[in-house]
């Protein structure tokens, strides 16, 4: 079984590119003006949610790309046997049959050849794109019972493949996205992708802060909610002493070691602490220090890679993508440890620049970027 890529002269009134990631499912409806609608969803709503959404927003048989779950297939790197281009998947199985997990007659694959140039033209190799045929067909039999008719199956890198095309940028750019868990760095040039590798660092582990704290705080620690008189940093000495049959000689200035202090625990509730009068608040980091370094770490040695091994130019972008997840603190961080230009494009600007038309209803398009992507390899040329 052979996945179905873009193709040409196809021409339809709607059509619609479906991500089906279990992190971030969403949908683009699309057609020759541009997007028409879109929609994403989190994990916690998950594709039960974007299910009802096509329910009630795409019409039946309407034509449908699908874009793959990352845990729905592997992306293997293989030397590609000498042989013309429409008949490298059929030769490439014999490649790779030993670093499947299941059969290669359960597996549906695709190959694509890197360009000449990769790796100074020593060797060609090309990326092969495995799933399970019941992967597959569990995929497709979805889109059977919502009515869709589906027309290509697609993954991530080559829908994001298409969100660059269709940016026009057609020199060397790295594709940082971050999950919550892992990241997944993809570097392109001139329309083809050239390395893919997971970086072991998410977004829970950067701890990345989307609102400005302020340096102090008035803490107010809860312990006398209920006390009509009492009010901050106003200790009542004279009744402790007398719970803790203390000797009154004992304070004799207002200078008092709280460490002599043994209060009951009855006591503390006594006690209100304004504690922006005793502690001085640090703010707390906008990102993890620590991860961010481990992070520039994985994305230079990405980069060294790509220039050095795979014999290619010096990446001059890099774009960091989370959904709608501000990354401007991470951008911020990573800036400085970096040649190439970091940014968090604004995916919704970058289409509006290449005159391609958003419904006035839409407001951003980052989080639906994958489904954007598969909706684009409908598109006729």
């Amino acid at each position: 079984m052979e996945f179905r890529w873009s193709f040409n002269n196809i021409k339809t009134k709607h059509w619609v590119g479906i991500n089906l990631s279990t992190l971030a499912p969403s949908a683009v409806i699309y057609c020759d003006e541009g997007v028409v609608d879109a929609v994403a969803y989190d994990q916690e709503q998950g594709v039960e949610a974007l299910t009802s959404w096509i329910k009630k927003h795409v019409s039946h048989e309407m034509p449908a790309v699908l874009v793959l779950d990352d845990d729905d297939y592997e992306l293997l790197l293989a030397e590609a046997p000498d042989v013309p281009d429409e008949e490298l998947t059929a030769a490439i199985e014999f490649r790779i049959g030993d670093l499947l997990a299941q059969p290669i007659t359960d597996t549906a694959i695709q190959a694509i050849r890197l360009p000449k140039d990769a790796y100074r033209g020593r060797m060609s190799m090309a990326h092969v794109i495995a799933s399970k045929n019941e992967t597959i067909a569990a995929r497709v039999q979805w889109a059977k019972e919502l009515h869709l008719s589906v027309e290509v199956i697609t993954v991530p890198e080559i829908s994001l493949l298409n969100v660059l095309a269709a940016s026009s940028l057609d020199q060397g750019i790295a594709l940082l996205k971050l999950g919550p868990k892992h990241g997944t760095i993809r570097l392109y040039q001139a329309g083809a992708l050239y390395l893919t590798r997971t970086i072991e660092v998410g977004t829970e582990a950067l701890d990345i802060q989307h609102i400005e704290e302020t340096p102090e705080k008035t803490v107010n620690t809860g312990l006398n909610e209920h006390s009509d008189d009492a009010k901050l940093n106003e200790i009542n000495l004279e009744e402790m002493i007398v719970e803790d049959e203390m000797n009154s000689d004992f304070i004799l200035t207002d200078e008092v070691e709280i460490s002599e202090l043994q209060l009951e625990e009855g006591a503390e509730q006594d006690l209100v602490i304004n504690e922006q009068e005793y502690v001085g608040f640090a703010p707390k980091a906008k990102v993890n220090e620590q991860q961010v370094q481990s992070l520039v770490l994985e994305v230079q040695r990405s980069l060294d890679y790509y220039e050095s091994q795979l014999g290619m130019g010096q990446i001059t972008q890099l774009w960091l993508m989370s959904g709608n997840v501000d990354l401007t603190h991470l951008v911020d961080a990573m800036q400085p440890a970096l040649t190439a230009n970091v940014e968090q494009p604004n995916i919704l600007e970058k289409l509006k620049h290449a005159d391609i038309n958003i419904a006035d209803s839409i407001e951003e398009m980052n989080s639906t970027v994958m489904a954007l992507g598969g909706a684009l390899a409908y598109v006729a040329n």
